[in-house]
């Protein structure tokens, strides 16, 4: 397929669509109208998969949830509170997104995006940070002897 404007080279973009390979175009089947095997004229669009952003979403607003809870309480109980949310549950629906969005990749039409790959990488090294916070809130209150 040929998305090259008339009178533009190799040089100014043929082969690549208009908007770029991470937007494309929808397509839809061309050969179905004129099969003969009964297609009645109609024709199937289809739209790019895109990856589950919602995943991310989630699992951001429980790592921003445990972040407040263990800094405003700053004690082993909010600590706690704190690494399950960022901890098991965040870190639990980053494996949904991971899940959802290989399931997606499957599809031979599939719209990657470099927010998605950024927010994942953020969203790790968030969960990290967020859970050796709350480790350490409760380290420190255990040790003491000061749990609350």
């Amino acid at each position: 397929m040929n998305w090259a404007q008339p009178g533009q080279g190799a040089s100014s973009g043929q082969g690549a669509p208009p908007d770029g390979w991470s937007n494309p175009p929808t397509r839809y089947d061309e050969r179905q109208v004129s099969d003969g095997f009964g297609g009645g004229g109609q024709i199937e669009i289809v739209t790019p998969n895109k990856p589950p952003m919602l995943w991310l979403g989630i699992g951001l607003v429980l790592i921003v949830a445990a972040f407040i809870v263990a800094l405003i309480g700053q004690t082993a109980t909010t600590g706690l509170i704190g690494w399950v949310l960022a901890g098991p549950l965040a870190i639990g629906a980053m494996a949904m997104f991971v899940t959802a969005d290989a399931k997606r990749r499957e599809s031979g039409w599939y719209a990657p995006s470099d927010l998605a790959e950024w927010g994942r990488r953020i969203l790790i090294i968030a969960a990290l940070v967020a859970v050796a916070l709350c480790a350490w809130f409760i380290a420190n209150d255990v040790a003491r002897g000061m749990w609350r």
